[in-house]
């Protein structure tokens, strides 16, 4: 980070310090005469302030009495900086206000130096003391994307009370902001303390709270609440290998914690805070309330030692002891924030996604959007049956059949149906004598509208017979069919328009495309979702009894309904007296030596639709299908497809969402499952009373993939 860098160096006179200075404006160096005065005062402040403190001798020193050699302290700091030698620094702090300051002590005699409140240099400046480490500090740390975890040791409580302290950190682990484990009473003790420091898990920060020592030797000593005392010699190596699983923060809530603060950065933790002297217990409490109270509302730590200080200048009960708290770092330590909120864990578990969430769910926006450009595919066109399919098994289960209009009467011919009406047959065609009988069976006042699926452009027996008929009928509507650009047969285009003569006698001819691509194959595709919009020009339209037939494209056909109610077949017999708007007459698909007019029926379709037309399962004639479409546009019933890459991407980033939120993977587990629970029902519940068509498949794969992939 971007800082201002002092090294202090004592000569081994001791009466002059040589001054390194490192800022954006440059290098410098220059010696000033040792702050001589600077510590006779903090020597005397110290006398003061620990008798003040002390309960025996508390009478004969008043709060007035230290702040006034504080005051004293204070501006002999000034009167040191303001020396003619130091105007390097003073210029460096004048044109860099907003830049911390980091300081080095060095030197033999650099023990006074270091009990100095150099935090006085420019109070509203971060500062902290720099300190070498054994290992590289830049050495890539961790990326935590989990709860804090903190480690605390409680040190010998005999004269101690820390219910406090612990009070508030058990509040937050229960409140879900922070792992704890506690280490106290005869729990605390070296064995236990190195065993923890150890766990490959990591942990972000120690806190001891108890008695402490200095011990320049032993890099300070710890009373721990078995009773024992010991060095952080004894514990360093177990620091280094918590310091390279994360551990980044020390907090000493103790007196005299120069050295561990020293003695843990020094094994690669990159910051620590203590007090240089001894302070009063309920000092310690209140700074550690402060400070944990500022990391709770995401301050970083300087913000927050900044805090602690100001809150122990203003509390009487706590006066000097704002200018024993040090903050000890690395050289190359990063910023540190402790994420005790919700929020921001969740922030950071977010930024910290994997990259294999980001795989699979780029894999599956990728599918979606195929699906989306060529509906057609084999995958796009197997899911939207298979969630028809269920649609249709929601609705049967709810009691939701699907909307009513009055049926659509279909005749469907067969290789029987000449004989039936006495008519002479056409080998390998539909004859246009029993076309011509049928007419006559059928009269135009009862039946106004009469849709013939067949295509009539070829010369054949009876054909003008037929255009007699028709032209006596006058009927309001007759239309035949023509094979349109995306109708699979050898004629396709306007050559297979009907006979000029069938034209001229009334006969109407509509495009027979079904809104689908016009594909090779033993069987038809079945439209499931339209390709082309299907209008007037087509011929299920002119069936339509709605007045401007009209099914846009990507519009789906909605074989989850009950077609049943929708379709009758009508028997050769019951032509004469039928009764009915409109009448479509087609084939079963076996009459044409050109081909069968026949679809692969779609997984969805009810197989009791079959016994309209008495076929196999798995195959539709046209006329069926021609059937249906005009029921649909009859009903303005058609399901709009919401978009398969827009969803799955949404449901992808749910999952990316829901991982970074709750890290418990088995708790992430119910949540998706009671997402996928009340998702089902509504989706279908959706495509039935507002016609949009959820995808299913990929979004709830894009969804547990990305939920289920992290694992941290």
């Amino acid at each position: 980070m971007s800082a201002l860098d002092l090294q202090l160096q004592q000569q081994q006179s001791g009466d002059e310090l040589t001054a390194f200075l490192v800022s954006p404006s440059g290098n410098d160096s220059f010696r000033v005469a040792a702050p001589a005065e600077v510590i006779e005062w903090q020597q005397e402040w110290r006398r003061q302030f620990i008798a003040h403190h002390d309960l025996a001798t508390r009478a004969a020193v008043s709060g007035d009495a230290v702040r006034t050699y504080a005051a004293g302290l204070a501006q002999a700091l000034a009167d040191w900086l303001a020396l003619p030698e130091c105007q390097p620094l003073r210029q460096a702090l004048s044109d860099h206000p907003g830049l911390p300051l980091r300081l080095r002590l060095d030197g033999d005699q650099a023990f006074a130096l270091e009990r100095l409140p150099w935090e006085l240099l420019s109070p509203e400046r971060p500062l902290w003391r720099l300190v070498s480490a054994q290992r590289s500090n830049s050495q890539p740390r961790p990326q935590r994307s989990r709860r804090p975890r903190l480690l605390v040791v409680v040190g010998d409580a005999e004269e101690l009370s820390l219910d406090q302290e612990l009070q508030r950190l058990e509040e937050l682990r229960q409140r879900g902001r922070l792992d704890l484990q506690v280490l106290r009473g005869a729990g605390s003790n070296l064995v236990a303390l190195r065993q923890q420091l150890l766990d490959p898990a990591g942990w972000d920060a120690l806190i001891f709270l108890g008695h402490s020592d200095p011990d320049p030797n032993g890099g300070g000593r710890l009373h721990l609440g078995d009773g024992s005392w010991v060095a952080a010699a004894a514990f360093q190596s177990e620091l280094q290998r918590a310091a390279a699983h994360g551990l980044a923060l020390a907090l000493f809530n103790s007196c005299s914690g120069l050295d561990l603060a020293s003695s843990s950065v020094a094994a690669g933790i990159d910051w620590a805070l203590c007090f240089r002297e001894p302070v009063p217990c309920h000092a310690a409490s209140r700074a550690f309330s402060a400070l944990l109270t500022a990391l709770e509302a995401g301050d970083d730590l300087f913000f927050a030692t900044r805090q602690a200080r100001q809150m122990l200048s203003a509390d009487t009960g706590t006066v000097g002891t704002d200018l024993l708290l040090s903050l000890v770092a690395a050289p190359k330590a990063r910023p540190f924030q402790l994420p005790l909120r919700k929020r921001k864990q969740f922030l950071l578990r977010l930024a910290r996604s994997t990259p294999a969430q980001a795989m699979a769910a780029a894999a599956l926006v990728a599918l979606g959007a195929v699906g989306d450009l060529d509906p057609t595919n084999p995958i796009s066109t197997y899911l939207l049956d298979r969630r028809l399919y269920v649609q249709r098994l929601w609705r049967t289960t709810t009691g939701q059949p699907g909307p009513t209009v009055p049926a659509l009467p279909v005749v469907v011919l067969n290789q029987r149906s000449a004989a039936e009406l006495s008519a002479t047959a056409t080998p390998g065609r539909v004859s246009r004598d029993l076309l011509t009988k049928l007419l006559q069976r059928t009269p135009p006042a009862q039946v106004p509208k009469l849709g013939l699926d067949l295509v009539l452009d070829e010369p054949a027996p009876f054909s003008a017979e037929l255009a007699q008929v028709i032209r006596a009928q006058a009927r309001p509507l007759l239309v035949a069919g023509f094979f349109g650009e995306q109708v699979e047969a050898k004629a396709a285009g306007q050559g297979s328009m009907p006979l000029p003569v069938l034209q001229q006698a009334g006969l109407q001819a509509r495009n027979l495309a079904v809104g689908t691509p016009a594909l090779p194959g033993a069987l038809k595709w079945v439209p499931l979702r339209l390709w082309a919009p299907l209008d007037q020009r087509n011929f299920a339209a002119a069936l339509s009894s709605a007045p401007a037939p009209f099914m846009p494209a990507d519009a789906v056909i909605d074989w989850s309904i009950d077609w049943r109610p929708l379709l009758r077949r009508v028997e050769l017999s019951e032509l004469s007296s039928l009764r009915a708007p409109a009448l479509v007459v087609g084939t079963d698909g076996s009459l044409d030596r050109d081909g069968e007019d026949l679809f692969a029926a779609p997984g969805a379709m009810d197989p009791a639709l079959t016994q309209i037309w008495q076929g196999a399962e798995r195959k539709v004639p046209g006329v069926l299908i021609q059937a249906v479409l005009a029921q649909s546009m009859s009903l303005r019933h058609s399901l709009t497809p919401i978009s398969q890459a827009l969803t799955t991407a949404l449901a992808a980033g749910l999952g990316v969402v829901l991982a970074a939120a709750q890290a418990d993977r088995d708790r992430r587990l119910l949540l998706l499952t009671a997402i996928i629970v009340v998702a089902l029902p509504l989706s279908w519940q959706l495509a039935i009373s507002q016609l949009w068509l959820l995808p299913l498949a990929l979004p709830l794969a894009a969804l547990l993939s990305t939920a289920l992939l992290r694992r941290d």
